[in-house]
C-alpha cells in the first residue's frame, strides 16, 4: 500500500445509485474517497460520507481528455486504488497504457477481454461455443432474414443493439409492425443490418450472477432474482431477491473463468423456473445496478475488490443472507406510476408501498444523495442528455 497516497480510493463514474453504493461500502470501511464525476455532477457528490469530489470531461464527450483529467488527477493527488465503477472501464482499459508509470492499481481485466464480454455479438458467440445455453439468434443482413426468423421460431422478437445496456437499444418486435418497426429502430438506433442482434423470446425469470475473480479463479459469488424491471424488455431491475442457483452459477463460472477473468463481473439470464431452463443474456463487466443488494446480504464486493487491488488475502466462505429484498426506490415509483396510467390497477400504486428491506438510493443517515438524484435527472432532462444523438 502507498503510505503517501493522498487517497486510498478513486471512483468515477460517480453519477448514479452503482458508484453511490460503492462509495458508501468503502468510506465506511474507513478508507479515503475521491469521487470523479462529469459536468452534470452526481448523487455521491452529496453525500455526508465523500471526503473529495472532482470534475473531468465526460468520456462519451472525449475518451481522450477523460482519460487525461483521470491521469493528471492520480497525479497530483497519488492514488491508491483505482475502481472505474461504470462503462468508463472499457476505455480505462484500452487507454491502460496510459497509467502505466503511476504507482496506482486498476483491478479490472484486459481490453480484449471487457471487450469480448460486454459487447453482445461476441459475447453470444462466446457462451455459444462453451455450450451455455443462449435464446435462438441472428445476426441479420435483411428484413428478409428476420422475417424467415420470425417465422420460424414465433413472435415477439426481441432487438438488440450490440453495444446496448439497461435495456436500451433492447425492443420487442411483434408480426404486425415489424418492417415498420425495424425501419423505426435502424433510423433512431443509427444503425445498419449487420449491426445488431434478432433473438427468440424466452420466458422465463430474470437472475443475476455476480462474481469477483482474480486471473479466471472465482473468488466470491451472489445470486439475485428479478422481481421487478423498470422496462418490459428488460434492463435494471426496481425490485430483487438474494437468492442461489446452482445451475446459473456455473454457467457464469465457466463464461468468466474461460477468459481468466479478473475484477468484478455480473452475468445475466433467464431461467424458468418449472422447466428448470436456462438462457444467458449478458455480461456486465463492472459493478451493476444492484450492487447495494449484494453488500447488504453480506458479500462486500467493494471492499473485497479494493483488498484484490492492494494484493490483501481474501477470505469468503459463500455464505450470505437469502431473501433479501432490496429496492430501487427512485426507479420503482417511475415504473408503477407509468404502470399505473395505463391501467388504473391500484396494485402499482400499493407496490411503491410494499415492506422491503433496503433502497439502492435511499438511506435513512445519508438523505441528501436522493433528493439531489431527483433534481440532477430534471436538470440532465432540460439540457437534453437524453435526446438521441445521430451520427
Amino acid at each position: 500500500m502507498n503510505d503517501k497516497s493522498n487517497f486510498d480510493v478513486l471512483l468515477t463514474n460517480g453519477w448514479d445509485r452503482v458508484s453511490y453504493n460503492v462509495l458508501r461500502r468503502l468510506a465506511k470501511s474507513g478508507l479515503r474517497v475521491a469521487f470523479g464525476v462529469d459536468k452534470y455532477s452526481g448523487m455521491g457528490v452529496y453525500s455526508n460520507l465523500i471526503q473529495h469530489n472532482f470534475t473531468y470531461t465526460a468520456y462519451n464527450d472525449s475518451e481522450d481528455k477523460f482519460i487525461i483529467d483521470v491521469v493528471n488527477f492520480i497525479k497530483k493527488n497519488n492514488v491508491n486504488v483505482y475502481i472505474p465503477t461504470g462503462e468508463e472501464i472499457i476505455i480505462v482499459a484500452k487507454h491502460i497504457d496510459k497509467f502505466k508509470d503511476l504507482n496506482t492499481r486498476i483491478p479490472i481485466s484486459h481490453y480484449t477481454t471487457l471487450s469480448k464480454l460486454h459487447y453482445k455479438s461476441e459475447s453470444y458467440h462466446l457462451a455459444k461455443s462453451l455450450n451455455i445455453p443462449i435464446p435462438a439468434t441472428i445476426i441479420p443482413n435483411s428484413f428478409k432474414d428476420i422475417k424467415n426468423f420470425g417465422d420460424t421460431v414465433g413472435y415477439p422478437l426481441v432487438f438488440k443493439n450490440f453495444f446496448s445496456t439497461s435495456a436500451k437499444g433492447v425492443f420487442y418486435l411483434v408480426e404486425e409492425r415489424l418492417h415498420e418497426t425495424i425501419d423505426e429502430l435502424l433510423y433512431k438506433q443509427n444503425l445498419n443490418f449487420g449491426k445488431f442482434l434478432i433473438q427468440q423470446f424466452v420466458h422465463g425469470e430474470g437472475y443475476g450472477v455476480s462474481m469477483l475473480l482474480n486471473k479466471g479463479k472465482v473468488i466470491a459469488s451472489f445470486t439475485h432474482k428479478r422481481l421487478r424491471e423498470k422496462k418490459n424488455t428488460g434492463g435494471p431491475s426496481t425490485l430483487r431477491v438474494s437468492t442461489k442457483n446452482d445451475v446459473l452459477e456455473k454457467y457464469a463460472k465457466i463464461l468468466l473463468t474461460s477468459q481468466n477473468f479478473t475484477g468484478i463481473a455480473m452475468v445475466e439470464f433467464r431461467f424458468n423456473e418449472e422447466k428448470q431452463q436456462s438462457w444467458f443474456i449478458e455480461v456486465n463487466p463492472r459493478f451493476w445496478g444492484s450492487v447495494g443488494l449484494a453488500i447488504n446480504s453480506g458479500v462486500d464486493f467493494p471492499n473485497m475488490l479494493y483488498d484484490l487491488a492492494i494484493g490483501k488475502e481474501i477470505k469468503f466462505n459463500g455464505n450470505y443472507s437469502l431473501g433479501i429484498k432490496y429496492k430501487w426506490l427512485l426507479g420503482d415509483i417511475y415504473v408503477n406510476c407509468k404502470n399505473f396510467i395505463k391501467t388504473f390497477k391500484f396494485t402499482h400504486i400499493k407496490n411503491i408501498f410494499e415492506k422491503v428491506d433496503g433502497f439502492d438510493d435511499f438511506y435513512s443517515d445519508d438523505k441528501l444523495p436522493f433528493f439531489m438524484l431527483i433534481f440532477l435527472y430534471v436538470k440532465r432532462i432540460f439540457k437534453g442528455y437524453y435526446k438521441i444523438k445521430k451520427k
